[in-house]
């Protein structure tokens, strides 16, 4: 049995489901995940996982203050002890370091290497490629009020 069609006979055992935010919910969910392991499809010749070369993006681009943990942990949605084990697997393989903070003696600043700024740059064109593959599926004319869409839907989830 399809998903939607595992839906619709949920929604037709409970009258009051609302049917249509139920499947926009999960077909949002869904795509996230497709795209997801697309990208990380893409960035598999490159040794890396999205989150991964998120966080390489972010700290190759950060160049205003040094980036703590916490920041890093707030901008993917992740967990501390997520984080955690992405720092560690980066500097690992000499991506990034991690230096002393000097203006919290209990925390930590990132800073990529050379090596990880290298990575990252060789990354870009296969993630680009991942994500205009997925917004090619979309029609051009409504890219706009999708894009819309979906950014009052994250700024009302993330006041609530």
């Amino acid at each position: 049995m399809e998903f939607e069609t595992r839906i619709e006979h949920i929604c037709a055992n409970n009258a009051d489901a609302p049917r249509d935010a139920i499947i926009a919910s999960r077909r949002l969910f869904r795509a996230t995940h497709l795209l997801e392991n697309r990208i990380n499809a893409a960035l598999a010749t490159h040794g890396l996982e999205m989150r991964e070369y998120l966080a390489l993006t972010l700290l190759a681009n950060n160049v205003d203050e040094p980036m703590r943990p916490t920041e890093l942990s707030v901008t993917l949605d992740a967990t501390r002890t997520q984080i955690t084990r992405l720092l560690d697997a980066l500097e690992k393989r000499g991506l990034l370091a991690r230096t002393p903070s000097t203006t919290d003696r209990r925390g930590f600043e990132l800073d990529v290497t050379e090596q990880g700024r290298a990575l990252q740059r060789q990354a870009v064109p296969s993630v680009y490629a991942a994500y205009e593959a997925c917004w090619a599926l979309v029609d051009p004319e409504l890219r706009p009020a999708l894009l819309a869409a979906l950014g009052s839907i994250d700024r009302g989830l993330s006041q609530a």
